[in-house]
């Protein structure tokens, strides 16, 4: 064998299984976390009684999308570029469809005791555990890895059912808090390396 190669063979052993486990002893789940749910969850019902179709939700979301990334470059402009910018002007029009569907739904409006619930409601303790385990995940990688230029991260496998697709999202958004370049990395599985292959 190639000299060249034994070494590579030594590296890929050291390197490819060098593993930090970091024992999370604090099972307590912080006001932060308790608090971030609820909005998530909230969130999620305000859409719901939006009745909103798949395509407006998508829209919805792309306008979020479209508004925060306007707002991070127009903080990164000098005042003088800002000047110079004019504002966007953002004309929504009702078809025909739309209109009648406002028109058809219940014309009482929003009831105190549906604004009492909203306000009284508790979040998923299922959707608590998880939330808890992405900030906790999220505090670990920003003390390991706050001078790295990228971060790679093994991307959670999205869920099963359609209903925790915003849930998803939101939990995504807590890991990767803090860090400034994140690489999410999705695999099948059978691209591990190992010293046999």
């Amino acid at each position: 064998m190639d000299d060249n190669s034994i070494q590579m063979k030594k590296d890929l052993t050291t390197f490819l299984f060098s593993c930090f486990p970091i024992p999370q002893h604090e099972s307590d789940i912080s006001a932060y976390t308790y608090e971030k749910t609820l909005v998530m969850e909230q969130r999620s019902q305000i859409l719901k009684q939006m009745h909103l179709t798949k395509n407006e939700r998508e829209r919805e979301v792309q306008l979020i999308h479209d508004k925060n990334a306007t707002t991070f470059s127009s903080s990164s402009q000098s005042p003088a570029d800002e000047a110079e910018t004019a504002p966007e002007k953002v004309h929504l029009t009702w078809t025909k469809e739309k209109t009648v569907a406002e028109k058809n739904k219940s014309k009482s409006p929003v009831s105190p005791e549906g604004i009492k619930d909203f306000f009284n409601m508790k979040p998923n303790q299922s959707n608590v555990r998880r939330m808890h385990t992405a900030v906790k995940l999220n505090e670990v990688i920003v003390k390991k890895s706050q001078d790295a230029k990228l971060v790679l991260l093994n991307m959670p496998g999205p869920p099963r059912n359609r209903k925790g697709d915003e849930n998803y999202m939101e939990f995504l958004e807590v890991l990767t808090e803090h860090l400034d370049r994140v690489l999410l990395v999705r695999g099948g599985g059978r691209e591990v390396i190992t010293i046999y292959s």
